[in-house]
Order: structure tokens, then C-alpha cells, then sequence
């Protein structure tokens, strides 16, 4: 009966080792899979960091390429707006044009009272 005893308490014993290993066991896949968590969240957090970073670059060269073709289509209408000025400036620079348009203003101006 003594032997029963101490075998029983011998499984006892190792049943609880058992419990405590794998206690053990459960608590330090829990801190693997924490571990393993908080690595996935931080390679999130840089990948992320990344393709923000790769976007803003991309809008960058977008913005210079449109403000470039801007600044050649202001140039263009600019110099188109001035060559069509410089034109209709030549039709108008009549002498006799001018001439008569001084005429008719000094006569609307002195009939008008």
C-alpha cells in the first residue's frame, strides 16, 4: 500500500510537472506570437512609411512635369498674345487712320456739352 502511495504520489508529482511545462510551454507561445505581432505590425508600419514616401515622390515629379508644360503653354500664349497685339498695333498705326479718329473726337467733344 506504502508502494501504491508513493507511486501515485510519483504520477501526481509528474502529472503536475507535466501541467507546468506545459504551462510554460503556453506562456511562451504567447510571448512568440506577441513577438511575432508586434514584427508584422512594424513591418506594416514600414511598408506603409514606404509606399507613402514612393507616392509623395511620384506626385513631386508629376507636379514639376505639369508646372513645366504649364509654364511652355503661358509662354506660347504669351508670345502668341503679343505677336497678335504687335498686329493689330501695325493695322491701326495708320496716319490717316489716327488722323481722323483725332478729328472725330475733337468734334464730339466740342459739340458735346
Amino acid at each position: 500500500m506504502k508502494h501504491d502511495k508513493e507511486k501515485s504520489a510519483d504520477r501526481a508529482e509528474q502529472d503536475m510537472l507535466e501541467v507546468l511545462q506545459a504551462e510554460q510551454d503556453a506562456v511562451q507561445a504567447i510571448h512568440n506570437c506577441e513577438n511575432n505581432a508586434r514584427q508584422i505590425t512594424q513591418d506594416a508600419r514600414d511598408n506603409a512609411r514606404k509606399i507613402e514616401a514612393r507616392t509623395d515622390q511620384r506626385i513631386s515629379e508629376m507636379e514639376m512635369r505639369h508646372a513645366h508644360k504649364l509654364n511652355q503653354r503661358i509662354t506660347a500664349i504669351s508670345k502668341q498674345g503679343k505677336a497678335d497685339l504687335q498686329q493689330e498695333a501695325k493695322q491701326h498705326d495708320n496716319s490717316e487712320n489716327m488722323q481722323l479718329i483725332i478729328e472725330k473726337l475733337a468734334i464730339k467733344l466740342c459739340t458735346d456739352k
